[in-house]
């Protein structure tokens, strides 16, 4: 991949005289409680849990499991408070919705053309937000792939589609900006770390991505990853322990006026076992908001970029 130059958004005026950006997103692996494929998963991390020593971890993670399959939640329940605790604060978010095979191990759980996903995609839109493709595992790199999915989410959920983010946040390099490219996406946002905290490659604002055969500059905005979910929780942290954690991975990319990128799945939220991602990402909302961010849509910020770069 063709070096990139971290400094291409030095002194970057963001709108409304804002000191930072901040791109709230949401990966929609899930949206059914009884999901065989989860459910498997489930009983995996229980057993590894046991193996560990950690019986009481073990024990939430089978509670949720029993919960889900005698007592599932209604689809809507956990974005609806996503939006409100992300409303609380002045936020809105773009959430990407993943279209793949079906009933394959790292494939889609749920359908697109769902009636419970055009009601989720409603609310989103209703709340300020927006609707991004999360990219297939299995159609990684593929640009007619990536533009088939791109269309047929068009036609279940209405709208345009201009973002993108690889499920796993599987990642190439340019080879992947390319797909994306001619997929019809104006902005990417898989560029980060899966086993990490913090911006790859020290990347701290928006950047074009460049073209695999010529190095230049291609008209596929990227927005880079700072903070991930799961990536934070790899090891058993408390709540406050987190907060910091994740505080110290972001101050960095306040203090440069760059741009943070959070990325929280929809099914952590109402979950005694995963009480404190739901708890850290409030804080974290709380604190940034203390801030005064531009808070926009991947959509949103790209465009700007475009335009900044325009001038």
């Amino acid at each position: 991949m063709p070096p990139l130059d971290v400094n291409e958004g030095a002194a970057c005026a963001w709108p409304g005289g804002a000191p930072f950006a901040l791109f709230l997103s949401h990966d929609v692996d899930k949206i059914h409680d009884r999901e065989p494929f989860y459910a498997l998963a489930a009983l995996n991390r229980a057993r590894r849990l046991l193996a560990g020593g950690e019986v009481r971890r073990a024990g939430s993670t089978l509670r949720r499991l029993a919960r889900a399959w005698v007592a599932p939640k209604a689809p809507e329940m956990d974005f609806r408070t996503i939006l409100d605790v992300e409303a609380r604060h002045g936020f809105r978010s773009t959430f990407f919705v993943l279209h793949d095979r079906r009933w394959r191990r790292r494939g889609a759980r749920y359908d697109v053309t769902a009636p419970a996903l055009r009601r989720i995609a409603e609310m989103i839109r209703a709340a300020g937000g927006e609707i991004g493709l999360h990219g297939g595992y299995y159609r990684f790199n593929q640009a007619a792939a990536y533009r088939e999915s791109r269309e047929i989410l068009q036609a279940a959920l209405g709208g345009e589609i201009v973002g993108i983010r690889n499920h796993f946040l599987r990642f190439s390099g340019a080879e992947t900006w390319a797909a994306q490219q001619a997929a019809g996406f104006r902005y990417d946002s898989t560029f980060g770390h899966a086993d990490r905290i913090g911006a790859r490659e020290e990347r701290r604002f928006p950047f074009f991505a460049a073209d695999p055969a010529t190095g230049q500059k291609m008209d596929l905005v990227e927005l880079p990853l700072t903070v991930m979910d799961a990536a934070l929780f790899q090891e058993p942290l408390s709540g406050a322990e987190a907060l910091e954690r994740a505080w110290c991975a972001i101050e960095p990319t306040i203090a440069a006026g760059g741009l943070v990128t959070l990325l929280w799945h929809n099914d952590c939220f109402n979950e005694p076992e995963f009480r404190e991602w739901q708890w850290t990402y409030d804080q974290l909302l709380a604190r940034l908001a203390a801030r005064r961010p531009w808070c926009a849509t991947g959509a949103e910020i790209a465009a700007f970029w475009k335009s900044r770069a325009a001038k």
